[in-house]
């Protein structure tokens, strides 16, 4: 009969024991840890749009109004967005309305040649991972050169392998191929 006590007052101190021991939550690994940068980097980065000569034909084309990247004006308006790897935001950020006349106005000084410089400021945005990314948003307005005009919008989620950096300068760029099939007459 001792021995039963005994076993019985054992088994019962050992359920006490573990109970509290199996209320302790699981952690879940984060899921961004594995891309993580040893060090963060800065970027200060200007926006660079180019109308791309792959676009189709405009819709109700007219002469002069065959290809977009003839344009006579453009207005750029939209936003940027930062990204995090786990989903969480900086911004989104108005970039203004940027009103562009060829000829008039100075291209940006990048490789790609027809670039010219969007919003009103440098963007700081700081990446510390493989998976932050900056989403931009943009509805572009040209006006061709027999008084045509027609609008589309444009979105491009960007890594940061896309961000370069401007030759001869400091600072970043991010470069904007704008190509759309849903132009609109306006």
């Amino acid at each position: 009969m001792r021995i039963l006590n005994f076993a019985l007052r054992f088994s019962l101190l050992s359920l006490l024991l573990f109970i509290p021991g199996s209320c302790v939550e699981e952690e879940v690994p984060d899921p961004c840890l594995g891309t993580k940068w040893p060090q963060p980097k800065e970027y200060e980065i200007k926006l660079a749009v180019h109308m791309s000569s792959s676009n189709p034909l405009l819709p109700g084309e007219t002469t002069g109004s065959a290809k977009p990247e003839e344009f006579a004006k453009m207005t750029v308006s939209g936003t940027i967005e930062k990204f995090e790897c786990d989903e969480t935001t900086t911004g989104p950020e108005n970039l203004g309305n940027t009103y562009i006349t060829k000829g008039v106005d100075s291209q940006a000084p990048i490789s790609v040649p027809k670039s010219y410089w969007v919003g009103h400021v440098v963007y700081v945005y700081e990446f510390d991972n493989d998976d932050d990314y900056i989403k931009i948003n943009l509805t572009v307005k040209i006006t061709m050169q027999d008084d045509q005009s027609y609008m589309c919008t444009y979105s491009k989620e960007i890594s940061s392998e896309q961000i370069e950096l401007v030759p001869m300068e400091m600072y970043y760029h991010i470069f904007i191929d704008v190509y759309s099939d849903l132009w609109v007459k306006v």
